[in-house]
């Protein structure tokens, strides 16, 4: 997209069109400019929802696990297995998009229909089936931190994209309009200085032959 001055014609029509889109360009730039400063927004708030639920769910896993290994410690690994591998893989989790200023996002929500019914056998630890339901209360907060940290990944990336770009205008694209322009313009004012220098040698000419001719009629 950048313009290299040697391969321009040095034309006035060119000048007009270089000039043209060097201002489009530059309102393009402007866009460019407030896309990066609402994306730094997005990513402040992102940022600090990412945070909220990370402590969240930390603090809640915390608790889950302490929970665990009470009930661990009650009834051995063997059995707490054995207690795990009755449960049913039919939990599923749907995943969707969401458009956050024309940059995609996933979206996960738990089909709730989907989640295994929890049947302890009876005198089982009251701590393991404790855990299973901090589990289950827990589970919403940690999509939602999946979703804001891929959020934030996305908008990142999305943000240095936009960064490149506009380094690209600063530091490629338009100095080399300007640099056209400025070639192209040199070049139409010399024009413009040996035109002038003709035709006033020319007009002293005509002046000096019109004197001759009216020198030799006397």
């Amino acid at each position: 997209m950048a313009v290299d001055p040697r391969k321009v014609l040095p034309t006035k029509i060119n000048l007009i069109r270089l000039r043209r889109e060097e201002k489009m360009l530059r309102k393009i730039r402007g866009v460019m400019e407030e896309k990066r400063e609402v994306l730094l927004h997005y990513i402040k708030s992102a940022a600090e929802e990412y945070n909220k639920y990370q402590q969240e769910v930390f603090a809640a896993i915390n608790e889950l696990f302490t929970e665990y290994y009470l009930g661990l410690s009650e009834e051995g690994f063997e059995r707490a297995a054995g207690y795990s591998e009755a449960v049913p893989e039919t939990l599923r989790i749907e995943a969707g998009t969401r458009i956050l200023f024309a940059v995609k996002t996933p979206t996960f929500t738990v089909k709730k229909e989907s989640i295994p019914p929890l049947m302890p056998p009876p005198a089982v630890s009251p701590h393991l089936v404790n855990s299973w339901y901090m589990m289950r209360r827990i589970l919403p907060s940690i999509l939602k931190m999946a979703e804001y940290e891929e959020m934030l990944r996305r908008l990142i990336e999305e943000l240095r994209e936009t960064q490149r770009l506009i380094n690209a205008m600063d530091y490629v694209i338009l100095p080399s309009y300007s640099n056209a322009i400025k070639f192209i313009k040199s070049v139409l004012d010399e024009r413009m200085r040996e035109d002038f220098v003709r035709l006033k040698m020319l007009k002293r000419k005509l002046e000096e032959r019109a004197m001759e001719e009216a020198a030799q009629q006397i």
